[in-house]
């Protein structure tokens, strides 16, 4: 059976590949430019009328959902790393 064993230095370089990944969009964000003059167009006021019609269902179940994809992840992995990280038992 082969195992694999990771390096400490391996986990920190994908944690940062993974953040720079998800950094990434947002810092080269920029407003829309003005082809003309190729300078930001003057951010206009907008007005945003909002009806509350009571408790989305849809947006809770999606919440529900993600938080409880989350949980059986975290538990699938704490199972994984108690499998393969287990002392043997004298017998």
């Amino acid at each position: 059976m082969i195992t694999h064993h990771s390096h400490p230095i391996a986990r920190l370089l994908v944690a940062g590949l993974v953040a720079g990944a998800l950094a990434a969009p947002a810092a080269i964000a920029q407003p829309i430019a003005d082809p003309q003059t190729s300078e930001p167009a003057p951010a206009a006021p907008s007005v945003v009328r909002t009806i509350d019609e009571g408790f989305d269902w849809g947006s809770a179940a999606v919440g529900a959902g993600g938080a409880g994809a989350v949980i059986v992840l975290v538990s699938l992995g704490g199972v994984a790393y108690v499998s393969r990280h287990r002392a043997p038992v004298p017998r």
